[in-house]
């Protein structure tokens, strides 16, 4: 079996990518991302470990060629035992002729993305999906590190029926992983301890990786932020009714036409975009930047693998 994928993709997919990856080797990879100079410890670390986990799966991203070749040995003994990605964000990677072939460009399109993921999954379990059933999953999975989690669901809803239908992953996708993280913000700005323990350990029980929770936090804090700037255009008391009216006409506030809508909160549902001003204004804006800081650390510190992301997920956001 091949134990390794050179890739080339984005920053903004990074996680939804090398998840996909990983799953495609093993039922429940335990991914370790490094990047920069933590590249070569790593590799070096892991080579020479007397025991290493069978579910490891090594991420390096955008690593040097030079750093490479310096530990070239060590990752051709390492390739044996464990699984590797080797990600790129550069569009022309200089990848080192001993990886043994050239790096595959990812799919950037999101819907590509997503159906292709949904036709793998559901093809390896011998079922079908129809159109309105994926129009429903697409819909209410907005962030791609969750679609497998929330397809597994449907999947062992449907027992042996063949065929997913729009009843189906209505009656499990029934609350999105949006709705849970505005709750996980209210339960910040209120400094409610309990109630955020409650929710990141549900959604770790539904499966989702700390480092896909980490990432979800930081798209929302940045959407939380856009919403602030917008404040003196949506008054606390404002109705949905009349939020509704208002909030198309935020689009005319952004002076260029974004590539990624998702990540604009002038481009959000309607609904979300109101919970999303609403929890915006329980916090300043110096505790917005303040909890993106922690995410970019904690992200780090991730990444470097260790049994203690739960807990370091845990602390960093309840001592924002």
């Amino acid at each position: 079996m091949d134990r390794i994928a050179v890739v080339i993709g984005t920053k903004e997919n990074i996680v939804e990518d090398i998840s996909g990856l990983a799953r495609k080797w093993l039922e429940n990879p335990k991914i370790v991302a490094v990047t920069g100079p933590d590249i070569k410890s790593a590799v070096v670390e892991k080579s020479s470990a007397l025991f290493i986990d069978g579910n490891l799966v090594l991420a390096l991203l955008d690593p040097a060629q030079k750093v490479l070749q310096e530990v070239k040995e060590q990752f051709l003994t390492l390739q044996e035992k464990i699984h590797i990605i080797v990600y790129y964000t550069d569009s022309k990677p200089d990848a080192p002729a001993f990886l043994g072939k050239a790096p595959v460009r990812l799919e950037q399109d999101r819907n590509t993305r997503i159906r292709n993921r949904v036709l793998s999954l559901t093809r390896a379990r011998g079922k079908k999906m129809t159109d309105k059933a994926f129009a429903v999953l697409n819909e209410r999975t907005k962030d791609e590190s969750l679609l497998e989690p929330e397809l597994t669901k449907v999947l062992d809803y449907i027992g042996d029926k063949e065929t997913i239908e729009l009843k189906d992953v209505a009656a499990v996708v029934t609350q999105t992983h949006e709705d849970t993280l505005i709750t996980l913000f209210d339960a910040i700005a209120q400094r409610n301890q309990k109630q955020l323990i409650s929710i990141l350990e549900n959604l770790l029980a539904q499966g989702l990786h700390v480092l896909a929770i980490q990432n979800f936090l930081v798209k929302q804090v940045r959407l939380l932020l856009q919403a602030k700037d917008m404040e003196d255009l949506l008054t606390t008391e404002m109705s949905y009714k009349m939020f509704s009216k208002t909030f198309p006409t935020l689009k005319e506030s952004l002076d260029f036409s974004p590539h990624e809508r998702k990540h604009y909160f002038p481009y959000q549902k309607p609904y979300y975009a109101f919970n999303l001003s609403k929890t915006s204004m329980k916090f300043s804006r110096k505790e917005l930047v303040s909890l993106l800081g922690v995410l970019a650390k904690l992200d780090t510190l991730i990444k470097t693998g260790t049994k203690y992301d739960k807990v370091r997920l845990e602390t960093a956001l309840l001592e924002v």
